[in-house]
């Protein structure tokens, strides 16, 4: 059947050769076209209906990117195919054609290889997307997807894109040898000239790993700022502190020195109220009233209970310290702020007076041989 439609073509083309195999070469590529159609129909019905079963998204995530690039890569194919079968109908006299078809090979492989390297990049990013969704749900933690993936598909893409051009200079002949030697010798010198931001680079990298803090979290670094992680990044990571500044700190000093971190392992904190009354004031009275204060703040947990301590017998009054915990450090400071309030309400009503530095000063005159002693008492402002 194949020889019967070829010769009724040969009789309609008559003995222009070069014509008959270009209409050959054009039925094919559109018969490959075609079947490129079919193909993605199948996935597009039976494919996603045998892959919806399963209980994993990624698959059908994977097949949508497929499909998506079915149709051009059945083009080329098809394409190269048809000018395969021109060539059999060229003489040597067609020497611009053969230059032509030449160069579009070259154009069908370069867009070839461009597409295939943008469909691996796109499955190995969903893949690793995947990955990293399905750890932070175990983890419930979703800033390690947050940190993490970023990075990671950044360098794949760089590593795809280094493998695709190293078969594409492969391919036309030119040898990467020289090239890697080059780009070595480049390296080296790149990595003396920028070392400390490639030593910032694999700190980023070391954070988002070994992660210390999160996004979110209230850390303390050991210039005194404190303040919560607003961005880690390749070079650097942001802090926002309490003035809504953000203050940009290399992540190589990160690494190096001591970082306290108020939310983790969670972001649970104490709160610590110090109060003085004064001396000859009831202790235990005073310790019912700051645990009833601390019972009675809805921040405050109840697990661990809250505690009150005498801790110093001061120059002019007893000194207690109030703990207790609150399951967020950002409720530390308006939960101590409230403690204080009912701490002055409630010792005014007990009576138990909060005293004030004092100092007694004794001066001592001489009048008619007789000495008289008088005692003054002074308030030393601060």
């Amino acid at each position: 059947m194949t020889d019967s439609l070829l010769n009724i073509l040969r009789g309609i083309t008559g003995e222009n050769n070069i014509l008959f195999h270009a209409v050959v070469g054009s039925i094919v590529g559109l018969l490959v076209i075609g079947a490129g159609k079919i193909v993605k129909w199948l996935l597009s019905t039976v494919g996603k209906r045998i892959i919806s079963k399963t209980e994993t998204e990624i698959d059908d995530e994977i097949l949508d990117i497929i499909n998506s690039r079915i149709i051009a890569l059945a083009s080329i194919f098809g394409i190269f195919l048809g000018m395969k079968e021109l060539r059999l109908g060229l003489t040597k006299q067609n020497e611009n054609i053969f230059s032509f078809l030449d160069f579009a090979d070259t154009a069908l492989y370069l867009i070839t290889v461009i597409i295939v390297a943008s469909l691996t990049a796109r499955i190995v990013r969903t893949v690793t997307v995947h990955t990293m969704r399905s750890i932070a749900e175990r983890q419930k933690n979703d800033e390690f997807n947050k940190t993490l993936s970023p990075l990671i598909n950044r360098i794949i893409t760089i590593i795809i894109v280094a493998f695709t051009a190293i078969v594409v200079l492969e391919h036309f002949g030119q040898s990467v040898t020289s090239l890697v030697t080059i780009l070595g010798a480049g390296s080296l010198a790149l990595g003396l000239a920028a070392q400390d931001t490639i030593s910032n680079m694999i700190s980023g990298f070391i954070i988002m790993i070994d992660r210390p803090f999160r996004l979110g979290d209230r850390v303390k670094i050991p210039t005194g700022e404190t303040g919560d992680v607003y961005e880690i990044g390749l070079r650097s990571t942001k802090i926002l502190d309490f003035d809504h500044n953000v203050l940009i700190v290399p992540n190589n000093e990160l690494i190096k020195t001591k970082i306290v971190n108020f939310g983790y392992p969670d972001a649970e904190t104490r709160v610590a109220v110090d109060v003085i009354a004064a001396y000859g004031s009831d202790i235990e009275l005073v310790k019912n009233i700051l645990l009833k204060i601390a019972r009675s703040q809805p921040n405050v947990l109840s697990d661990p209970a809250p505690e009150a301590f005498l801790m110093k017998l001061g120059d002019y009054g007893l000194h207690f310290t109030l703990f207790c915990r609150v399951p967020e450090y950002k409720l530390q400071f308006p939960t101590a702020e409230k403690i204080r309030i009912a701490i002055c309400h409630e010792f005014a009503k007990a009576n138990i007076k909060i005293p004030y530095p004092q100092q007694v000063v004794h001066s001592v005159f001489e009048n008619n041989d007789v000495l008289q002693t008088s005692t003054k008492r002074k308030k030393i402002s601060r």
